[in-house]
């Protein structure tokens, strides 16, 4: 149903565009006849076409019957669209090569052209002419200049050229201050080289950059972090990790192991610090079990079942009543013991199989943490799932 109602808008636009192409070649004088013309007659074929169900028919003959001029140019680039969205990129890109050669374009017409014509060359992999007319329309100072960088900085992403998608970013950034994030991932990617080959002053700048561009970037400060320990300088290590709590106390869980080594090296408290990430929010279940663990050397089983069962009636997780059934299966017997083994066995089958992350953006569903969503490609859009999400 939905097709066939845009395939009526379809018409209707296509119509329109034959309509002024026809009243557009009476006015100069291209067409003596108003009615009964050849153009007349392509027009009732193609929707000769339409109703015999041939669509593709019927838009070969639409586009044939279509005059191109000033006035129909916009019915042209929906057709090269419709191709384009259907999957014939071949024919999107005849259409809009088609487009572009005519003369009599106005200036912002043969920059919509040229943008759609980039857009199916990159939908093809034809990376380095989209690459090409896309920076005709940046140096060019087009009016759709935003729009070019856009696509420019995608063509660099699928090439994974991060220092010409950070230097085109930047150029973007300044005209959609939303891309900060995605500009902050950029440099991330770029110091993943230098952390490779022990280069960790210019690794440690690219991070500082995606700082600069994104102050709460989570993924950068996890990797200084991580860099700081590998010098051995834990107690920058730390200010790191406290900034991360400080920052967004739901990504504290990835950095449990470098919390852990921070504290064994003395740089912080690890009870603290956890407490100050649970402070911040509803906690994940993680940083929970995780406080409940180091509880467990100085409390009694009791104190410690009391704090984790605060947590799950507030926010239920599978993984946390998982966690007060291990704690208290040593100090039951007989049939109890039977019968919390039994429990577990299902509670740990249902926890194996739940997500735990999912996009913000498409609803994409993860076990593990992803910086880019694999479906929508969208940057920090992976989120932990929390509370009765997780249940």
């Amino acid at each position: 149903m939905q097709e066939l109602m845009f395939l009526g808008l379809f018409v209707l636009a296509l119509g329109i565009g034959w309509f002024l192409g026809r009243r557009e070649a009476i006015k100069v004088g291209f067409m003596v006849q108003p009615h009964g013309s050849a153009l007349d007659r392509q027009y009732f074929i193609g929707l000769n076409y339409l109703l015999n169900e041939q669509p593709d028919e019927a838009i070969e003959t639409f586009i044939r019957a279509l005059e191109v001029n000033p006035e129909t140019v916009e019915t042209h680039i929906a057709i090269g669209k419709l191709f384009c969205q259907r999957g014939d990129v071949e024919r999107a890109i005849k259409v809009h090569q088609n487009l572009l050669a005519r003369p009599n374009l106005s200036r912002l017409q043969a920059d919509n052209v040229q943008l759609e014509l980039a857009r199916d060359y990159l939908a093809v992999g034809m990376h380095n002419r989209s690459e090409r007319l896309l920076e005709e329309l940046v140096d060019n100072g087009s009016p759709l200049r935003a729009e070019a960088l856009v696509d420019l900085v995608k063509v660099y992403e699928r090439e994974h050229e991060w220092a010409q998608a950070t230097v085109v970013g930047e150029k973007l950034v300044r005209e959609r201050p939303d891309f900060a994030i995605t500009l902050s991932h950029y440099y991330c990617e770029m110091a993943r080289q230098p952390l490779g080959q022990q280069e960790q002053a210019q690794a440690r700048k690219h991070l500082q950059d995606a700082l600069r561009a994104d102050p709460g970037c989570i993924r950068a400060i996890l990797m200084l972090a991580e860099l700081e320990q590998g010098l051995g300088r834990y107690k920058d290590a730390g200010g790191w990790l406290q900034r991360l709590a400080g920052t967004d106390a739901d990504m504290v869980p990835e950095a449990l192991p470098l919390v852990r080594r921070s504290a064994d090296n003395g740089a912080l408290d690890f009870g603290d610090y956890l407490d100050s990430a649970i402070a911040n929010g509803p906690p994940l279940i993680d940083t929970v079990l995780a406080r409940a663990d180091e509880m467990r050397a100085n409390s009694s089983i009791g104190d410690v079942s009391r704090f984790v069962l605060q947590h799950i009636q507030n926010q239920p997780s599978l993984r946390g009543l998982m966690y007060l059934i291990d704690l208290h299966l040593d100090h039951v017997e007989g049939k109890g013991r039977e019968n919390l083994l039994i429990l577990r066995g299902v509670v740990e089958a249902l926890v194996r199989a739940k997500h735990r992350y999912r996009c913000t953006s498409c609803g994409f569903m993860a076990k593990r943490l992803h910086w880019q969503c694999p479906t929508c490609h969208g940057w920090s859009t992976i989120r932990p799932l929390k509370g009765r999400e997780t249940a």
